[in-house]
């Protein structure tokens, strides 16, 4: 590939791939368990055993595959590193460009049930969709080299955006997505219009758990805050801290990548519109196929230090983003946003409450996220 190169890609996953799949799925060798395992040990044995059930016997990665190639997808190399996303033009002659950035554990197929209908929608804003499959993850690939946090990831999208041909563009992200958007609001600040978050709370409330509460809902903030880091932030402090030492066992079994992944999925959307089974293994499978475990780790590592405890807050939220920003609040998330925090640190024009969905808000409820993105973007149009 050429210098600034944009070339067509297709994902093919060779045969012998999904064959070592199955062989190391049907070898799986199960824990000893005691009597009964509970969701607060980590994800228990019947559900994990459903899952492989279902990847072994129900699920087809081809199916998944050509669902996923139906969206035009580009690679090109930035900064040394390759890059793959979606790219799904809008025939409207009034679309905006849309950079949409996923976060970990996810992958670009979390936008899967929304890309069309941002491209062409029935009535409504319309949009040029761009998915990155951010440095590390997915067909991006590992990353070779270490530096890659939320600023250089941004600085690789917004090459990435100005090869496309794009000016002008928006940008939607959720976990280290909003990581990423946020810093793309700051490195490539005269092109980005605005930026869409749905703004996880953990960082926010980290930075202000040493302080009384206002009211009612700093109250809940901060005590979902501290139940995250006492019982649920182990997974971010190792992916921080030691993520080469859980790169083999997930390298080379794709059970234990699978219960990394999945128990995610099960804690973190909302009870009331879980994550489908096949989605999951999707995601499972991605990480699997393209080696991505360690790498994807290693971005906790690069925006997060060790003498901090977890979940307060990557360095970019230390300083103020000027582009006008609008959150997405779902009742689901891990931590639930607070407004007077975020307004020290982003210029908040649209802060919308959405009646469900958590924190893989694009496949639990895409509708409620195609509502607020399209809110947002005609907010921002001149009246």
């Amino acid at each position: 590939m050429s210098a600034n190169e944009v070339t067509p890609f297709r994902i093919e996953i060779p045969q012998s791939e999904l064959d070592d799949l199955r062989r190391r799925l049907e070898a799986a060798r199960w824990p000893a368990e005691i009597e009964e395992t509970r969701r607060a040990d980590g994800i228990t044995t019947e559900a994990m055993r459903s899952l492989v059930d279902r990847w072994l016997h129900g699920f087809d990665w081809r199916s998944q595959e050509a669902g996923l190639n139906r969206f035009p997808q580009v690679v090109t190399e930035v900064d040394g590193q390759r890059l793959h996303a979606v790219h799904r033009p809008s025939p409207r002659a009034d679309a905006e460009p849309l950079v949409l950035l996923h976060g970990w554990p996810s992958t670009f197929a979390e936008f899967r049930r929304v890309i069309d209908e941002l491209a062409e929608p029935a009535d409504g804003p319309a949009f040029h969709v761009i998915a990155p499959s951010l440095p590390g993850y997915g067909f991006s690939g590992p990353v070779r080299e270490r530096g890659w946090g939320a600023h250089r990831i941004a600085r690789a999208v917004a090459e990435l955006v100005h090869r496309l041909g794009y000016d002008r563009y928006l940008a939607h992200g959720g976990d280290a997505g909003y990581q990423v958007a946020a810093a793309l609001a700051r490195v490539d600040r005269e092109r980005v219009a605005g930026i869409h978050l749905n703004l996880g709370g953990v960082g926010l409330a980290g930075l202000h758990r040493d302080e009384p509460p206002a009211d009612e809902v700093e109250e809940l903030a901060l005590r979902r805050y501290a139940d995250y880091v006492r019982d649920k932030s182990a997974y971010a402090l190792l992916n921080a801290t030691r993520p080469q030492t859980v790169a083999y066992a997930l390298a080379d079994s794709p059970a234990g990548q699978l219960a990394w992944i999945a128990e995610k999925f099960l804690d973190w959307a909302d009870p009331a519109h879980p994550v489908p089974a096949d989605d999951v293994l999707t995601t499972a499978s991605i990480y699997w196929f393209t080696r991505t475990a360690a790498s994807s780790a290693r971005f906790y590592q690069e925006e997060y230090t060790a003498n901090r405890a977890p979940g307060t807050g990557p360095t970019l939220e230390r300083t103020y983003v000027e582009v006008p920003t609008a959150v997405a609040v779902f009742p689901g998330e891990i931590v639930p946003p607070v407004r007077r925090w975020a307004q020290e640190r982003y210029h908040i024009v649209r802060w919308t409450e959405l009646p469900a969905g958590g924190h893989f808000s694009a496949l639990e409820r895409p509708d409620l996220m195609l509502s607020a993105l399209r809110g947002f973007a005609a907010a921002l149009s001149p009246a």
